[in-house]
C-alpha cells in the first residue's frame, strides 16, 4: 500500500495546493491524520476522491514516506478510491460525513481519463 502526492500545485485561497490519494481509503485516512488533516477536509464529493494539501504540507508528507505521483498515478488511485467507496455506501459500511454523497462520486464513464484529469486538475 501507498500514498501518493502530486505536482499540480494549483492556486486557490492565496495558496498552492496538491493531491494527495492513496490505495485505499483506509490507508488514506490515516495518513491525512498523520498531517493533521481533518476528515471532514476529505474531498469525496468530487468526482475523484482525495486530500488537498499546500505545497508546505507536500514536503512533510514525502518526508512522512508519500510518493510523488503523477497524473496517471493519481488519477488511478482516486478512481479505486471512488469505488471502494461507493462499495462502502452499498453495503452500508461507510461513515457518513460532509462530503458524503453517492451521486457525487459517480460520472457517465468510469474509464474515461479526461473526466479525472479535468476534476483533479482543471484549467
Amino acid at each position: 500500500m501507498a500514498v501518493y502526492v502530486d505536482n499540480a500545485e494549483l492556486a486557490w485561497r492565496g495558496k498552492r495546493w496538491c493531491h494527495l490519494v492513496a490505495d485505499s481509503v483506509d490507508e488514506l485516512h490515516a495518513f491525512a491524520h498523520r498531517l493533521g488533516l481533518k476528515r471532514e477536509w476529505f474531498q469525496d464529493h468530487t468526482r475523484y476522491p482525495h486530500y488537498d494539501v499546500t505545497v508546505k504540507l507536500k514536503g512533510r508528507a514525502l518526508d512522512l514516506g508519500a510518493h510523488p505521483g503523477d497524473k496517471r498515478t493519481i488519477i488511478a488511485c482516486a478512481k479505486n478510491l471512488r469505488v471502494e467507496l461507493l462499495g462502502r455506501r452499498q453495503d452500508g459500511s461507510a461513515q457518513r460525513g460532509r462530503y458524503n454523497s453517492p451521486k457525487a462520486l459517480l460520472v457517465k464513464d468510469p474509464s474515461d481519463a479526461q473526466d479525472a484529469q479535468q476534476a483533479l486538475f482543471p484549467a
